[in-house]
């Protein structure tokens, strides 16, 4: 790849995570969709203390209505840094972003989760492919280095 070429995929990777993040936190299914291939792989099994084998999904529909209905009554805000984006070539690449989330449930009757707020720290590992569409989300995990609940 040419350096220009880099440096235009290095930032639309960066793009896309950000929309990521705003689709989470604006609850707007559509865009959160919209961020993955349609294959992609979902790893959330750091949110349960017993690592539970559901939230391993291969269904990025799926992982996008259940991550908005555990999310219903609540005001999230998530912040990722520091990303460190390989190109493996021209349509694939890795990353790895440093995330800070809060969590407040606002409305308990609407919320399943068993907290009040949530204040976490952790990494994302990400899989990129470039395709018709532009760069997508191919697989993400969450690793959780720490978590604050009340």
């Amino acid at each position: 790849m040419l350096p220009n070429e880099v440096a235009d995929a290095l930032e639309a990777i960066r793009c896309l995570k950000a929309r990521y993040f705003r689709g989470v936190d604006g609850k707007d299914a559509a865009l959160l969709r919209s961020v993955f291939t349609d294959d992609a792989v979902t790893d959330f099994r750091s949110e349960s203390p017993d690592g539970d084998a559901s939230l391993l999904q291969r269904d990025p529909d799926a992982f996008v209505r259940n991550t908005l209905a555990v999310l219903d009554g609540t005001v999230t805000v998530h912040s990722a840094s520091m990303p460190e984006i390989e190109l493996l070539s021209a349509d694939e690449a890795r990353g790895r972003w440093t995330l800070h989330d809060r969590i407040w449930v606002i409305d308990a009757a609407r919320c399943p989760l068993p907290f009040r707020s949530l204040q976490g720290w952790g990494y994302y590992h990400d899989r990129y492919r470039r395709g018709a569409q532009g760069w997508r989300i191919a697989e993400t995990r969450l690793e959780r280095l720490k978590v604050l609940v009340d």
